[in-house]
């Protein structure tokens, strides 16, 4: 049923997706989602992460399970830089300077991988405090924003000097949590 396993989760959500589809329509906001999720997938697939799921806006991927990587952190936020780098050009392509942002949230640590569903329907997932995490992570990243756990900041600081240590309160977590915004 699953097994525990270090793992690298990124979560990338957009900012302002409800106010977008109000003001415009999911049928005129659905293909900027559709071609950012393109995007995720194959930057995903090129770092060896896995594609967890797609969410309404958001993607959750993770990395190291199940190819092993020694510098499983370190492909995570490169694949995060690359989806921020993609949004400008997804924003261009469709005709938009500025209308997708993206927060993105990165943690490091250990989760339970395995399958979970039905006969008819399953899905690989990740679970526990390190997809939890991210999730909080990201929804306190700015736009543009990659903010990543202590522990993910510790294993790629020295190519980050300028990253900016925030402090924060985070639900469901007792005490203020430290984390970094990488530039």
């Amino acid at each position: 049923m699953g097994r525990l396993s270090e793992v690298t989760v990124l979560f990338a959500d957009t900012r302002g997706f409800t106010a977008l589809i109000h003001q415009r329509g999911p049928e005129e906001i659905t293909p900027y989602i559709d071609e950012f999720f393109k995007r995720c997938s194959s930057i995903m697939i090129k770092h060896d992460g896995i594609i967890d799921h797609f969410r309404g806006d958001a993607v959750l991927g993770f990395f190291n399970v199940p190819i092993r990587h020694d510098d499983h952190v370190q492909r995570a936020i490169a694949a995060a830089h690359e989806i921020q780098k993609a949004v400008p050009d997804i924003n261009l392509a469709k005709g938009e300077e500025d209308l997708l942002k993206v927060g993105i949230g990165i943690t490091t640590g250990w989760g339970l991988t395995t399958t979970v569903g039905s006969n008819r329907c399953t899905d690989y997932t990740v679970m526990g405090d390190v997809a939890n995490l991210a999730s909080r992570l990201q929804g306190m990243a700015g736009p543009g924003e990659i903010l990543v756990s202590s522990d993910v900041y510790q294993a790629v600081q020295n190519g980050f000097p300028g990253a900016r240590e925030r402090v924060l309160e985070l639900k469901g977590i007792d005490e203020p949590y430290v984390a970094f915004t990488l530039e």
